[in-house]
């Protein structure tokens, strides 16, 4: 099983909460996960770890992560799992939307939407400060306006908040999705497909799918 190494921990988690090293075979692609577990520690269940965007020798780990990884512990990790966010080469307006979880599940996004010349916007109440200025900072109460300017949109929140993007989204008839548009749901997937639990259930058009194996990133119109 390939191995990282906690490198790096940082104290504003809102752009990461570490910086982790390993083959870049393992580095997941944004919106994908990683199972990582501390070999030395007593904890059974392996934890999701996502990427908020790639560092020299690894990548960024988006929080939460738990305490005791502190710089130099080594991780077991299985991955990259699932699907994660598949941005269109014709985008050239990207909207990054985050809810109630960190903004760093999307910050993955910025580097390949600007390789391709697109505009940025990030929608978050409490965006990390050591975004690059070619990235435009809205509050969420500014979403139906971006959503009118985006042809690519991402969201990003818990289970809990799929309830808020059906009100938002399906019950709103004013607002109207872009032409793309994809939703991550951030719930909690110990068994990473092995067991087919079902902790990770997420109720779709298709009916219940599992996060870890269907998602953990779907068509946001799926989930209305």
């Amino acid at each position: 099983m390939p191995e990282g190494k906690i490198v790096e921990r940082f104290l504003d988690e809102r752009s990461a909460a570490a910086r982790v090293e390993c083959l870049p075979a393992v580095i997941p692609q944004p919106g994908q996960y990683l199972l990582a577990y501390d070999p030395a520690s007593d904890e059974p269940l392996a934890v999701p770890v996502f990427s908020a965007g790639n560092s020299p020798d690894g990548f960024l780990a988006a929080p939460p992560l738990p305490r005791r990884w502190s710089p130099g512990v080594t991780l077991q990790m299985r991955g990259p799992l699932g699907h994660g966010f598949m941005l269109s080469a014709s985008a050239r307006r990207v909207a990054l939307s985050v809810w109630d979880v960190f903004p760093s599940y999307l910050l993955g996004l910025i580097q390949p939407a600007r390789a391709q010349g697109a505009a940025i916007c990030l929608i978050c109440d409490d965006p990390p400060e050591d975004l690059s200025t070619d990235v435009e900072i809205r509050p969420l109460a500014a979403l139906g306006e971006i959503c009118q300017w985006a042809d690519f949109l991402a969201v990003a929140g818990s289970r809990e908040a799929i309830r808020g993007w059906r009100e938002r989204f399906k019950d709103d008839k004013q607002l109207r999705l872009p032409r793309e548009a994809q939703a991550l749901v951030v719930t909690p997937m110990p068994c990473g497909g092995l067991a087919k639990c079902g902790v990770c259930s997420v109720e779709t058009e298709r009916g219940v799918e599992l996060a870890c194996e269907d998602g953990p990133v779907f068509q946001l119109n799926d989930l209305m």
